[in-house]
């Protein structure tokens, strides 16, 4: 009997909350990033959520179907992969956009490895990552906001109404400075994916994930921490600043992949030290490819190349705390010879005489 079971390496984990209610929590996190978009972009946007689910779902269930599997669309990972694809998209993008991310989340980045948290990438950012590469221009062409009170409402057919726009980020990598305001970035005024834009329902989203415990925080100061330092290191000449780094930052999706990407609990490290390893590598990976790749989403395309590996930082991590290599062990050491160092000579001696003795 016991032949029957594999036993892996270490480190171990449990984890306290259930699949179904993790999932849930993140629903609602996303649906917090709709208001904004609904009041800029009207009925448009439900539409555009409402296909990226079925879609989602609808993959999810024909492919278990085909397989001849049990069905899995009742823990809702399908429904988090349809919304989140869904708020990455432009409001101008056509309903076949969102379709083809949607179902290439689940067909691609999650199914073909057994799904529920078993795929070694987050499905949304593959989904996205997919539509970026096969259609660039669909993907990072943005919305205008539309005034029109009664564009708004009834704005659910084709894209003709919303007039096209492009990103801080896109502007930058031209040579040209967008003139943004930091309220514009407040309140969401700005060019970019539905639920990227606002900084204040991403702030809010942000802080209900973590007060149910469902957010790495650690990565997510680590991540935002090295957007910050490469993006010191590596400006735009066109702005000042203080400026480009606040247009890493939170121009385009990279604010929105920092939290529901990187500090995802089941896609990232599980380890505290692994996570700030993890984050700031990803954050680090972020800026260099908007400002030397050829998309400007750099912060999903940084979790895709990173995901994989988050397993090795966990045992990385794990194999030099066996050896008595640590964070909390280098600082105890460090401390004492600081204490070690500011003590008298008088007192060294009475130590090592008590040492002695």
């Amino acid at each position: 009997m016991a032949e029957d079971f594999m036993e892996s390496a270490a480190p171990y984990f449990r984890q306290s909350d259930t699949q179904l209610s993790s999932t849930v929590q993140r629903i609602c996190a996303l649906c917090i990033l709709l208001p904004l978009p609904l009041v800029h972009y009207g009925g448009r946007v439900i539409l555009m959520v409402i296909f990226g689910v079925l879609t989602s779902v609808g993959a999810e269930a024909l492919w278990n179907y085909l397989a001849k599997r049990r069905q899995t669309v009742s823990d809702m990972t399908a429904v988090e992969t349809g919304l989140a694809c869904a708020m990455l998209m432009p409001a101008c993008a056509h309903y076949q956009l969102v379709i083809f991310t949607a179902a290439a989340a689940v067909t691609v980045g999650k199914m073909p490895f057994g799904g529920r948290f078993r795929t070694p990438f987050v499905p949304t950012a593959v989904g996205y990552c997919l539509a970026a590469v096969c259609f660039p221009t669909e993907t990072f062409t943005y919305s205008q906001l539309n005034e029109n009170t009664v564009a708004k409402l009834f704005a659910f057919g084709t894209n003709d109404s919303l007039p096209p726009a492009y990103s801080q980020i896109a502007l930058l990598r031209s040579g040209e400075d967008p003139f943004t305001h930091i309220n514009e970035y407040l309140l969401g005024e700005v060019a970019g994916p539905l639920g990227t834009t606002s900084v204040v329902l991403l702030v809010i989203a942000a802080v209900w994930l973590f007060v149910v415990g469902n957010l790495a925080w650690q990565s997510v100061l680590s991540f935002m921490a090295a957007v910050a330092v490469v993006s010191f290191t590596v400006p735009y000449h066109t702005v000042s600043t203080f400026m480009y780094i606040v247009y890493d930052l939170l121009g385009g999706s990279t604010l929105f992949s920092c939290i529901f990407m990187a500090a995802y609990p089941n896609y990232c490290p599980k380890l505290s030290t692994a996570r700030y390893l993890w984050g700031g590598i990803c954050g680090a990976l972020a800026v260099l490819i908007q400002h030397f790749g050829s998309v400007e989403a750099g912060g999903v395309f940084a979790v895709l190349l990173m995901t994989p590996f988050s397993d090795a930082f966990d045992r990385m991590v794990w194999h030099f705390r066996s050896r008595g290599i640590s964070y909390r062990s280098v600082k105890k050491k460090m401390g004492e010879r600081i204490r070690y160092r500011m003590k008298t000579q008088q007192e060294r001696e009475l130590d090592e005489f008590k040492e002695t003795r």
